[in-house]
């Protein structure tokens, strides 16, 4: 890739205004021939953070960050430099030009251009249009002035078949609005995606408009309350953060990052004072996003609604963001409440407070959540309860976790700690023995897997170069490139070359010769048929084990993912694993019977 210019850095660095990047981000005040301000990158109370507009850079003397207008958005929005440059170059409208022959170019630009372009439109039929006035009362009513709804960008599409289309045919093609998501066709005629919904942007961390997601004004049951953008080139939903780009300078300064359960508790948190919230789009939080936040913070406040549905997203939440290397703490909300009912039910600076200073580490929630899923005077679920916690403890390699919750457990159960502890002791045993049989049984049974899978491919190789009527077989029955080990399909390539070529006379030798002297020995062998027979019933025997064994891949494949899970997992996480491998263990039946192989003996 070619490099962007040094004219083209040099022109960047002297046209960005410092003054005018900054003010973006930090409300500035003249401060003599300069201006100051809140840092955006530590805590402060006392402004620090100075701006030098005349010389073109920001110095902060309470934490010592200091640069040029370049390296302000590289730090703010923990970006690269390339990056960085590009979002100058647009804001000012400079080409970029390379060293090379490539030039430097976004080729996602249009797609973003659409997608403001439908932003704009969005806001301006909330906001500014007769069309809009029952929406705008709507979320007014849910407590954001006009100032919340500008900032955030929240927008109204109307309830028309073609408001925004009619918009934007003009200057776009129909068929770049249908890529994105904004767009669909019947048989007849275009119509929108959205119709008479409240409309939320979704910005990647670069702030550039990805999709949307539409909001109905009044519940219905037989609509989804939420409508987002389908996957397209720009957007996958399990890959973004709803309000990432604007909480990044405050996930900076706090050190952490708030994950709520909406668009609207976000909203909330942040007009409470809780700026650096961030939530994903109706579905659970994925490893692709909690990567996303390790680029950012080390530390991830988990404040999901308080009902069960918010406990189990937090349960499942949890592993995934300790598998990215966040430390995670949880903060419940009381009475089931969600932030935007506790902030009406209390007050900003309470819902702030309780943030703060009401966090749970992942072992006392989980600890806390387990306990409330079971009936604590039935005999079988306090069995239960103790083999899950058990099972969640020695995820950890902690001895003082394990000492604290087996001495709570004791307490909470009423069992005397000895008992406990002698429980959680064989249960280690037991658990251990059983997972050294299991990954012994599962050796063995690989290797024979492995063993039957390797014989089978070099054997269909053989017949492969054997005849013209074995390869016919072959090709409709696994395909021509059959091969998985990697020096086996080189004989095939070049077993294939010849066959082109229509040179098969003596092709055993032909491809022999093919290979460089020193590998010519080790091909001889993995060809070597004597004393081997050929006819059409053993080939098709041997192309069945062929097919069993990529059925059984899959199968191994899912017990890892069973194995990963545990023996306590929740039904709805194993059920489809499950049930997925009793498919895979039915096609192996079906393969054994409608093997042709047998039809031919009769």
């Amino acid at each position: 890739m070619a490099r962007i210019s040094q004219e083209s850095i040099e022109l960047i660095r002297n046209t960005a205004d410092i003054v005018d990047v900054v003010s973006d981000y930090v409300q500035l005040q003249p401060s003599g021939k300069n201006f100051k301000g809140l840092c955006p990158f530590h805590s402060e109370k006392t402004p620090s953070f100075f701006v030098d507009k005349e010389r073109g850079f920001f110095h902060c003397f309470g934490c010592g960050e200091k640069g040029n207008a370049i390296s302000f958005v590289q730090k703010y929005k923990n970006t690269t430099f390339v990056e960085a440059l590009k979002e100058l170059a647009d804001r000012y409208h400079i080409p970029l030009e390379t060293d090379g022959e490539e030039s430097y170019e976004d080729h996602f630009k249009r797609s973003y251009e659409i997608n403001e372009t439908a932003n704009s439109f969005y806001q301006i039929s909330l906001t500014n249009l007769e069309k809009g006035k029952k929406a705008l009362e709507y979320i007014k009513g849910r407590g954001l002035d006009i100032h919340t709804i500008q900032y955030f960008e929240i927008g109204y599409a109307p309830d028309e078949f073609k408001g925004l289309f009619t918009q934007l045919k003009d200057n776009y093609e129909p068929v770049e609005l249908i890529e994105l998501g904004l767009l669909k066709k019947n048989e007849k005629d275009y119509h929108d995606l959205f119709r008479n919904r409240l409309m939320f942007p979704i910005r990647n961390e670069f702030g550039k408009t990805v999709g949307f997601s539409g909001r109905i004004i009044v519940d219905n049951p037989n609509e989804p309350k939420y409508v987002n953008s389908p996957q397209t080139k720009i957007f996958t939903k399990g890959k973004v953060l709803y309000n990432l780009d604007k909480a990044l300078p405050f996930i900076n300064r706090e050190k952490r990052v708030v994950l709520f359960e909406g668009f609207l508790d976000v909203i909330s948190a942040f007009n409470a004072g809780i700026k650096e919230g961030v939530c994903s789009m109706g579905t659970a939080l994925t490893p692709d996003q909690a990567n996303l936040l390790k680029k950012h913070t080390d530390h991830a406040v988990l404040c999901y609604d308080g009902d069960s549905a918010g406990f189990e997203a937090t349960s499942k939440a949890i592993p995934i963001l300790e598998e990215a290397g966040l430390r995670v703490s949880v903060v419940l909300l009381p009475d089931k409440l969600d932030p935007d009912e506790f902030v009406k039910k209390n007050s900003r600076a309470a819902f702030v407070n309780w943030i703060n200073t009401k966090s749970l580490d992942p072992f006392e929630f989980e600890y806390n959540y387990l306990k409330a899923s079971f009936d604590l005077t039935k005999p079988s679920q306090v069995e239960e309860l103790k083999l899950r916690i058990f099972n969640y403890l020695l995820k950890s390699d902690s001895q003082m976790l394990l000492e604290i919750y087996v001495k709570k457990l004791s307490e909470d159960l009423k069992i005397s700690y000895e008992t406990i502890q002698s429980d959680l002791h064989h249960f280690q045993l037991t658990k251990a023995i059983k997972t050294s049989q299991n990954k012994r049984k599962e050796k063995i049974i690989n290797v024979a897997i492995q063993n039957r899978a390797v014989v089978a491919e070099r054997r269909i190789l053989c017949y492969f170069i054997k005849a013209k009527e074995y390869r016919e077989i072959i090709n409709n029955l696994i395909g021509g490139m059959f091969t998985k080990d990697k020096d086996n399909l080189e004989i095939l390539i070049n077993a294939e070359d010849f066959i082109k070529s229509k040179v098969t006379e003596n092709l055993k030798e032909k491809v022999i010769n093919s290979f460089v002297e020193s590998k010519r020995p080790s091909v001889s062998k993995r060809l070597n048929d004597e004393n081997e027979p050929y006819s059409i019933e053993d080939l098709l025997q041997l192309i069945m084990t062929y097919k069993i064994h990529e059925v059984e891949l899959e199968i191994a494949e899912i017990n890892e993912q069973l194995a990963k899970l545990g023996e306590f997992a929740k039904r709805e996480d194993t059920t489809p694993l499950v049930n997925k491998k009793v498919e895979l263990n039915k096609k192996i039946r079906e393969i054994r019977k409608d093997t042709p192989w047998k039809k031919t003996k009769s």
